[in-house]
Parts: C-alpha cells; structure tokens; sequence
C-alpha cells in the first residue's frame, strides 16, 4: 500500500510503497521497546489479520495477509521501492518456509526494489539454504542497529550478498560512534523514536553517525529527530515540519539514496 515513509522514494521516482504478505513478531531488542508497528496491528491501522497483536503488544502469533495484497506487487509500477514487512520481521523464525518461498518468487518475478529490514540477520542464510535459494538481485537487505547492543549484527550483514546493504540507525537510541563500523554498508537511515514514549535522541548522536558517512562516502538519510525536543532547529525554521520532530541537521536536510 502506498507509504509516507521518506526513504521509499527517490526523488522523481515512483511512489513508496509498504508490501506486508503476513503481520505479526516479537520484541527481541532495546529498538523494539515502543514498536508502532505492535501499536497499529493492535488497532489494525492499516486493515490486516486479526490477532497478531492486543493493547500495543505483538501476542506472538504469524498471520499470512490475503490474497490480494500478495498480489499487490504485480500492480505497482517499475522501479518503486517496497518497504517489505513493516508489520512483520521477513526473516522472522515462524514465518512458514513455504510463505517465505513464495514470497521471494513474487519478489523475483516483479521490476522493484525491495527494502527488506530486520533485526534477525542470523536468520537469513540459513533460511535461504533450507529453501535452496539465493537473495533475489532485486533485494536491499538493511539491519536495525539503533544501540550499541544491535552491533552485533553488522558481522552477519557483511556475508549476506545484496545489491545493497544499509543500516537503520532509528530509533538512535545511544551513541554509536566509535563503535559502529560501516565497512560493506551503502546506505544509513538515521532518525529519533517518536511516540508518546520516545525516548531522546540527542545531536551529537545523529551528527556522529553523519560524519561516518560523509568520511567514508556513504549515503546519510536523516528521517526525522522523532519529537521537537531532539530538534536543535525551532519548529518555524525546520525544512521539514512535516516529519515527526522535524528533520533540520546543521542547517540542510540530509536525505540521499545509495548510488544505482
């Protein structure tokens, strides 16, 4: 379905877009504490399967979505980017192999780009041996690494062969620099929690993280500082009073893609 969400859309390209062939996951990590995704299935905002989440909490249960959103993708135009899973972790351990399977032939089968982000890394050579597949060339594999104790799975990352590997530094939750090592990585999202829970994000945090990336020739996309009070910017002078909390770093918005 079509999507907001800054980084599903390169600029003069086709609209983003969210493709969620099952909801439903568990919380495994400190990014995971406030999720939005356990908030909307619990009041399923976007309509979805029933039961995979109550009262803003995942209850654990995998439901696979119907039959016309598994075909959504044959619809959407050449070149769109699909955030893949946005209610749901695609390498998540309970997901049937056969789902799975059929997942990646519709991804196969399909001109588009998709953004596949997840905080089980671990999972995904295994699953795709049990399976006798390969990443499709067509799949961005992106890791969530927020806090220092996500570091970990850059090292599983690395060994995945994609077309792109990036990081979602969001919810940036701590510093990450030094400690956070973008060796084999082409894109950073970066951004603050937002939420009536968020917990702070401060600049330095985010600015670190940028010079990484503008030292090592990395795209930087800064999202969002999550809630105003992250945001060095006063609300009138954000270039983006649109994104939660605005979106003003030093001055410009950051807001660049991994090169074709």
């Amino acid at each position: 379905m079509p999507t907001k969400i800054e980084w599903t859309r390169r600029p003069g390209g086709p609209r983003g877009q969210t493709w969620n062939p099952w909801w439903g996951c568990d919380k495994i990590a400190k990014e995971c504490d406030h999720c939005y995704a356990a908030a909307l299935a619990s009041r399923r905002l976007p309509a979805g399967p029933k039961g995979t989440a109550a009262k803003g909490e995942w209850t654990g249960t995998i439901a696979r979505n119907s039959p016309p959103v598994w075909a959504d993708p044959l619809k959407w135009p050449a070149g769109t980017l699909v955030f893949t899973c946005s209610m749901s972790d695609f390498w998540h351990e309970d997901v049937p192999l056969a789902w799975l399977d059929e997942a990646l032939a519709v991804i196969e089968s399909t001109p588009l780009t998709y953004q596949i982000l997840t905080k089980r890394v671990g999972n995904i050579a295994r699953r795709l041996a049990a399976l006798n597949r390969r990443l499709p060339a067509n799949v961005w594999i992106g890791a969530t690494i927020g806090h220092p104790q996500s570091l970990p799975l850059l090292k599983p990352l690395r060994r995945i062969e994609a077309s792109v590997r990036f990081l979602s530094v969001e919810p940036l939750l701590a510093p990450m620099v030094p400690g956070l090592d973008l060796v084999g990585i082409r894109w950073v999202i970066a951004g603050g929690e937002s939420g009536p829970k968020a917990r702070p994000c401060h600049p330095d945090w985010v600015r670190a993280v940028r010079d990484l990336c503008v030292t090592g020739g990395i795209a930087f996309f800064f999202k969002q500082w999550g809630k105003w009070a992250n945001n060095p910017v006063p609300r009138e002078h954000d270039l983006d009073p649109d994104a939660k909390g605005g979106a003003t770093l030093d001055g410009r918005l950051w807001r660049a893609f991994p090169a074709r």
